[in-house]
């Protein structure tokens, strides 16, 4: 019994103290048709992680249906849970989000929406290590 009780407090311990997740943004098309991703950078502010994969001043990704092996796209920004002030300092480096389908396209234009939009799609069961924005109706509509 003392074997099993130690054996879980290291399990324990070892869980929090070597799991140090990776901060993720991922857009996932949910739709069966294509999607478009584009991201316009803010010039006056600098993110590493954006100015790294960015072309000119915007990041595009073409996204496959869903289902399919390129139907999401992740951009990572480190190890690490995010906290509310993280995520304002993403949006103040997007001028803008463009998310397109064959049927709309709806376009986050603001500081404001865009930081809005990151903070709903939160996710993490016990810490907040992902942003998934899914490509779907409920978003395009």
């Amino acid at each position: 019994m003392k074997k099993l009780n130690f054996l879980m407090l290291f399990l324990l311990a070892f869980l929090f103290t070597s799991c140090d997740p990776a901060q993720s943004l991922f857009f996932v098309n949910k739709e069966k048709g294509n999607a478009k991703v584009k991201l316009i950078l803010n010039s006056k502010v600098i993110n590493e992680e954006l100015d790294k994969i960015k072309t000119g001043d915007s990041i595009v990704f073409h996204l496959k249906p869903a289902g399919t092996e390129e139907s999401d796209v992740q951009i990572y920004f480190g190890m690490g849970t995010w906290r509310d002030s993280e995520i304002i300092e993403v949006a103040k480096s997007i001028k803008s989000i463009e998310i397109e389908n064959d049927d709309n396209l709806i376009v986050y234009k603001s500081e404001k929406t865009i930081t809005k939009l990151l903070l709903q799609n939160q996710e993490g069961l016990i810490w907040k290590t992902t942003i998934n924005i899914n490509i779907d109706d409920n978003l395009l509509h």
